[in-house]
């Protein structure tokens, strides 16, 4: 039997103008996320590249663009932010841990993979649904790319989806504007967050992908590494940071359960320790 969930989000006392307060959900996200700045910052563990799945606090209209901020970044990893909507109300299944491919292969999930050039620290990009059942997205270098979500029903609710993946380790919601024929409607005022030094940058390198990149050595178990992990004596895989490490990569790297391995293997070919080519 499918599990109803009834939708709901927060009043706005604002006016007929406003579109309602936005902000990240705070019961649906990946469990190496954490909010803060009253749940409009999204930070992701940079240890690991995944898990980093976020959703917006309220359904979206169709034309309303949400407008966000990176703010860190982490250069440990491939890959950078996905961005998109689902039609599945968030918290009515399993949480996964990629937006691509794990969501997305499922009905009602959408997203694109922004390049990691346009996902530098103080980028602020924009993404939306048009009219015409396009998800698009737009920053302020220039970056436009759009793409038809086939399989999604836009005459349903539609949340934002937001996985602060790879190099992308923190993200700011600025909120979100809709231009209508005589208006335009905003999202509720929130407290400007100015892009500082100390918000924005590059987050360092864990210790332990750092060393494995400059030896080239199979993982090991040093007691600097299990204290990064907070271990004991248990290797485990460097992407999951959870299951035993049974694959042995071409370059020598034995870091991978099979689970990770399978993906790391297909989306990006590339030792997450070492980088060297492992298709």
């Amino acid at each position: 039997m499918t599990r109803k969930v009834k939708v709901t989000w927060p009043p706005c006392t604002c006016g007929n103008h406003c579109l309602g307060p936005l902000t990240f959900n705070p019961e649906v996200k990946g469990r190496h996320v954490k909010l803060s700045a009253g749940d409009r910052r999204a930070m992701r563990n940079p240890r690991s590249f995944h898990h980093g799945v976020t959703f917006s606090n309220r359904p979206l209209q169709v034309r309303e663009k949400v407008h966000l901020r990176v703010e860190r970044c982490v250069a440990g990893w491939h890959g950078a932010l996905r961005l998109g909507f689902t039609s599945v109300p968030p918290g009515s299944g399993p949480m996964c841990s990629l937006a691509i491919p794990e969501l997305t292969d499922k009905p009602g999930f959408w997203a694109i993979p922004v390049p990691e050039h346009c996902c530098t620290p103080r980028t602020e990009l924009t993404f939306w649904v048009t009219h015409t059942g396009y998800l698009r997205i737009q920053t302020d270098d220039w970056f436009d790319q759009k793409e038809k979500m086939l399989q999604m029903d836009t005459s349903k609710p539609i949340w934002a989806m937001i996985d602060v993946y790879g190099q992308t380790s923190s993200v700011l919601l600025l909120g979100s504007e809709k231009k209508t024929l005589f208006c335009k409607r905003r999202s509720c005022p929130a407290a400007e967050i100015v892009a500082t030094e100390e918000n924005c940058g590059y987050d360092q390198i864990p210790e332990l992908i750092l060393r494995r990149m400059s030896t080239k050595s199979p993982l090991g178990q040093s007691d600097a590494e299990m204290e990064l992990h907070g271990l004991d004596d248990k290797e485990v895989c460097v992407v999951c940071i959870s299951e035993t490490p049974c694959v042995l990569l071409d370059c020598g790297h034995y870091c991978l359960c099979s689970q990770c391995a399978k993906r790391v293997i297909s989306d990006f070919g590339t030792c997450p320790l070492c980088r060297q080519s492992i298709r």
